[in-house]
């Protein structure tokens, strides 16, 4: 796992130069997607682009979520089928986050594979594999670890084991999801409660936000610098070009 450029959690970063910007893509379920989040605009990923939009406005945050969604759908394009178990989302995966030339990518999958009965070693083997996706494409990435959910105590067991797991494998790529939200037993806090003890209200989202921002992936990429993005052909550009004289809304 990449590691170079990595800052202590907590730090946060004002963005000086502004000729260069970022390109950050998120996957994962419901709560990526901004599910129990109202405006839509308080979900964590929301905020997340709005910040950094704040340091320049040309950083761009693509989200790739979708509620539902397990590690199973992530996986790279490639992976063999797995009898009982869904094939990679090739319009969502991981393999189509590498595809839009990002400068780093955010794994966040709370609780779908436990509810769907997948165990820790099952569900860590398939973040290994798109980890390993990423770093094969020289791309830094950060997986989000489990998060509380009103589950029965085996399962909120699973869930404090894999958050364990997550934070020991991927260490300082490891955002802590479960830490700002979570009560004692494994639940969600009260305050941050959507309502349906699986999602996050608009405070929950805040806290996730903050976790995300104070990571340092930005003072990251300001390190590594801008990842090359592949130039328009002729045609793309002349289309691009044809789309604007002809096709302006409002004309």
């Amino acid at each position: 796992m990449m590691l170079t450029g990595a800052v202590a959690a907590g730090a946060q970063t004002m963005q000086t130069d502004t000729s260069a910007s970022f390109r950050i893509v998120v996957i994962g379920s419901s709560t990526a997607a901004g599910t129990g989040a109202n405006p839509p605009d308080s979900a964590w990923v929301n905020r997340y682009r709005q910040w950094l939009q704040t340091q320049q406005t040309a950083n761009e945050v693509i989200n790739l979520a979708l509620g539902g969604y397990q590690t199973w759908q992530l996986l790279p394009s490639n992976s063999r089928a797995v009898p009982a178990r869904p094939r990679p989302d090739t319009a969502r995966n991981i393999t189509r986050a590498l595809s839009l030339y990002p400068d780093a990518v955010i794994v966040n999958l709370p609780s779908n594979d436990a509810a769907a009965g997948y165990g820790v070693d099952e569900q860590m083997r398939n973040f290994e594999r798109i980890v390993q996706a990423a770093d094969s494409a020289g791309v830094p990435i950060w997986i989000c670890t489990s998060q509380p959910r009103h589950f029965s105590a085996d399962k909120v067991l699973s869930q404090i084991v894999l958050r364990k797991a997550i934070l020991d494998e991927f260490g300082e790529r490891a955002i802590d999801f479960w830490e700002p939200v979570a009560s004692p037993a494994g639940l969600i806090e009260i305050p941050y409660n959507s309502g349906d003890g699986i999602h996050l209200n608009n405070e929950g989202h805040r806290l996730l936000f903050e976790r995300v921002r104070d990571q340092g992936i930005l003072q990251t990429l300001i390190e590594r610098g801008p990842r090359p993005k592949p130039k328009a052909s002729p045609l793309s550009r002349f289309l691009k070009y044809i789309r604007g004289k002809f096709f302006t809304p409002g004309k």
